[in-house]
């Protein structure tokens, strides 16, 4: 009898000890930063990252807005001088479009983050992008800045941010742990995800961007009219791929869900020359959610099911 316990008990270990293994938790960091003359401690997610070999620190955006993993050309240049083999996986045979230019791409690279490694891999190569870092600095312990992760990476895979302990998670199969959360289908294009939220009484589809950590949704003047007091009770100039756009932000009325659970915030906001109002348009959705709706919760993005979870 002893030892039929042991046994169970041993099987039970082993499949949470499985469990465990799949579930790899990679952490991030919050970049603050002042907008506006206002300081804010939660602006982006970076992710500490090695590329292939090289003896080097860096950093990327977690920004699941974008399409494609790329890295930043001005500032990879001194590391593309330094290690030939690096400068050797550029393909310009292989293309991908970003803010309507068609740059080349990485091939066959690697991406450690975290303990995850991604291994023969297509990262984009944004030429013309990203800040110069000084060449006799290349090998320094401080992280470099160097690019952009994309949710390329987690297609037929399932991404778990917490947020309360600052980590993301990529796993095969949705842990138990989870499966008590609020979930919901998402529709996905190019790898984006659009999250339904009740507004004004009617299922709308958000595009879900973890490079907006500042505002809770974005969306046109006329959509926040509907939903908000028109007081302007907030205003940001912000830098959006390098250009300078003004936000308006107006308390909402009423109450915003994800299901059946009401999310945390009250403000939505538009830009004054209606930038994104073509591609809100042509994308299908109602506006953009990102980061600070969800700063008290863990989301789960299973891309397998396509389903977007809330705890």
């Amino acid at each position: 009898m002893l030892l039929r316990i042991s046994t169970v008990f041993l099987f039970f270990v082993s499949t949470i000890s499985a469990n465990a293994q799949d579930l790899k938790w990679i952490p991030f960091k919050w970049r603050a930063d002042s907008i506006s003359g206002r300081y804010f401690d939660k602006l982006s997610m970076n992710i500490p990252v090695k590329i292939d070999n090289i003896p080097a620190s860096f950093n990327m955006q977690f920004d699941l807005g974008a399409v494609t993993t790329v890295i930043y050309g001005n500032s990879i240049q001194p590391y593309l001088d330094k290690y030939p083999a690096l400068k050797n996986k550029i393909d310009t045979s292989k293309k991908f479009i970003i803010q309507g230019e068609k740059d080349p791409m990485f091939t066959n690279m690697e991406l450690e983050i975290g303990n995850t490694s991604f291994k023969n891999i297509a990262i984009g190569y944004f030429k013309t992008f990203g800040s110069k870092i000084d060449p006799d600095s290349i090998l320094s312990a401080s992280e470099k800045h160097i690019g952009t992760i994309g949710p390329d990476l987690f297609q037929n895979k399932v991404l778990i941010i917490d947020y309360p302990k600052n980590r993301i998670g990529v796993c095969q199969d949705l842990p138990k742990q989870y499966k008590t959360a609020t979930f919901q289908s998402f529709r996905m294009d190019h790898g984006r995800i659009k999250i339904p939220f009740s507004i004004n009484g009617k299922i709308q589809y958000l595009l879900f961007d973890t490079g907006s950590s500042i505002f809770t949704l974005m969306t046109t003047k006329e959509e926040a009219l509907k939903t908000a007091d028109p007081k302007i009770a907030d205003s940001l100039i912000i830098s959006s791929w390098g250009k300078h756009l003004t936000y308006y932000g107006l308390k909402t009325n009423q109450a915003i869900k994800f299901g059946n659970k009401v999310l945390n915030g009250s403000l939505v906001y538009y830009d004054e020359k209606e930038t994104f109002a073509s591609f809100y348009k042509s994308e299908n959705i109602w506006g953009l959610t990102g980061n600070a709706y969800f700063l008290k919760n863990t989301v789960i993005i299973d891309y397998k099911n396509k389903l977007f979870g809330v705890l």
